[in-house]
């Protein structure tokens, strides 16, 4: 039997999806047994606004009750194709879209939408990409993307981070160290990216350095293989990639957030107790696990088991929990 105390601990680095419109349909259950640290909001929990205040609503208080803590709530609002909220919700352009609009029009819509997802009590904003695609080519990030200038793409990422922050919404910088060079879509497969050379990568890092200048508080980690850097583990799983790079050469201390642990990319091509032992050691914050609720009860069960077990995945535990903490200073008042 898990001690509610260390059960509440360990919840705290679940970020989940959940079914249904109302908190009750599957979400308290969720809140009750694994103590989850936070949701993650899709189109299918959205129908409009007075609902999705009532589902927020008792999703915290039953937290409140049950865990002595609210959960954190994040959604993936980038705009055009990737947003969640419906009408009569603002529906913001794609980051293409807006990168041609010019900065000015870009924190224009950024304010409006930073200010919706506050006034809903949406705490963290999974945006902006700063992927730096490959100039006049197809990509599977499409109209995602910023562009193909890695100082442009940095200058708005920049005002896109600050504006969201300025409005009460955590930014989140993804898919770090880049996707931009990748030829595969993480969604269905698992991408490789091969940096032609030591300028190559640093093309693609250049946003990153500057969302982290910019105080950026989260970043979202890539599932794709960078084997320049790491030849064994995706760069979710990379400690090279993770504690190294992003951690101790760029200087990021805020909130790592995995990037979907549902996608095929790496659902089924690593064991639980990988997944959790490299995820822990990567100082990943915030496991996301989004579309398989049958996922959780397992991952949860090798989370507490790695942490149980191992001492540097205990220690690597309580360094995330401080990493949480002083974030969740930021945004709970």
């Amino acid at each position: 039997m898990i001690k509610v105390d260390f059960k509440m601990e360990l919840g705290s680095h679940l970020m989940i999806g959940f079914q249904g419109l109302t908190a009750g349909e599957q979400l308290v259950h969720l809140i009750r047994e694994f103590a989850i640290g936070g949701i993650v909001l899709f189109r299918r929990n959205i129908e409009g606004p007075e609902q999705l205040r009532d589902l927020l609503e008792e999703a915290q208080a039953a937290s409140r009750e049950n865990l002595r803590r609210p959960l954190w709530v994040a959604i993936d609002q980038e705009g055009g194709t990737v947003q969640r909220l419906v009408p009569p919700f603002t529906q913001l352009p794609a980051a293409q879209e807006l990168a041609s609009q010019g900065p000015e029009a870009l924190a224009d819509w950024t304010r409006t939408g930073a200010r919706e997802l506050r006034d809903l009590g949406v705490h963290i904003n999974f945006a902006p990409v700063l992927d730096v695609v490959p100039e006049g080519e197809p990509h599977f990030l499409g109209s995602r993307s910023l562009g193909s200038d890695p100082e442009e793409v940095a200058r708005l990422g920049r005002i896109w981070i600050r504006t969201l922050q300025e409005n009460g919404v955590a930014a989140t910088a993804k898919h770090f160290p880049g996707l931009g060079q990748a030829r595969l879509d993480p969604h269905h497969h698992a991408p490789v990216v091969h940096w032609a050379d030591d300028a190559s990568r640093e093309r693609d890092l250049i946003p990153f350095r500057a969302a982290i200048d910019e105080g950026v508080h989260c970043v979202m980690t890539s599932h794709a293989l960078y084997p320049d850097l790491d030849p064994k583990w995706p760069a979710t799983f990379s400690p090279i990639i993770n504690q190294q790079w992003l951690r101790e050469r760029l200087g990021f201390q805020g909130v790592l957030c995995s990037d979907d642990l549902d996608m095929a990319a790496v659902r089924n091509r690593y064991t639980l107790e990988d997944s959790v032992r490299q995820g822990l050691q990567a100082t990943i914050d915030l496991f996301l696990l989004c579309q398989e609720p049958g996922h959780l009860e397992p991952f949860a069960r090798a989370l507490s088991d790695g942490v149980r077990s191992h001492y540097s995945l205990a220690e690597a535990h309580q360094k995330s929990l401080r990493r949480l903490e002083n974030f969740a200073q930021k945004h709970y008042h």
